[in-house]
């Protein structure tokens, strides 16, 4: 049956702000400095050649920067909630794929919005901007991200409590 919340999972979302405030926006904030210096907006020399730089950099930023960051998003967040490494690379493999595909629909059902920031305003708002398109983004990574784990999670629950049943099971059954 569909449960809207069972509880706020704190440590979760202590991981995810973590990795928001000192992995992926400072990699960000410097990603976008990379990206105005070898494809400047704010320096060319038309409105044709600023609007194809910024049109460059969110193609760039949604569909290479952001398949990187998804990985990233998988061992910073799980490290940060406590699962092994060898945990989180499974789930990388079972899941990179489809956590990708979900952030380039995102981000592409986003760009006219990237697009305007990129194009229209200066680096140090563009950051912010995108810091707050972000918040989207991570959402809908995070759900996919978290998914599984949830799903994970339950099973193991599920085996252990039928294993404490069995056993309980087998104490109350008199011996011959």
């Amino acid at each position: 049956p569909f449960q809207f919340r069972r509880r706020y999972d704190r440590r979760r979302g202590i991981a995810n702000l973590a990795d928001s405030l000192f992995v992926t926006g400072p990699l960000l904030h410097f990603s976008y400095n990379v990206l105005e210096s070898l494809i400047p907006v704010s320096g060319a020399s038309s409105g044709l050649a600023a609007s194809l730089a910024a049109m460059t950099q969110v193609l760039i930023d949604d569909f290479i920067l952001d398949a990187f960051f998804v990985g990233i998003m998988f061992f910073t967040t799980g490290i940060g909630e406590g699962y092994k490494f060898k945990d989180i690379v499974k789930q990388v493999r079972k899941d990179y794929r489809g956590a990708v595909r979900t952030s380039w629909t995102t981000s592409v059902l986003l760009m006219p919005l990237e697009f305007t920031l990129f194009r229209f305003f200066p680096l140090s708002v563009r950051v912010l901007g995108m810091n707050l398109i972000d918040i989207i983004w991570e959402g809908m990574v995070s759900f996919l991200v978290h998914k599984r784990r949830r799903t994970d999670d339950n099973l193991e629950e599920r085996v252990q409590d039928m294993q404490e049943m069995l056993t309980a099971d087998r104490s109350a059954v008199p011996a011959h």
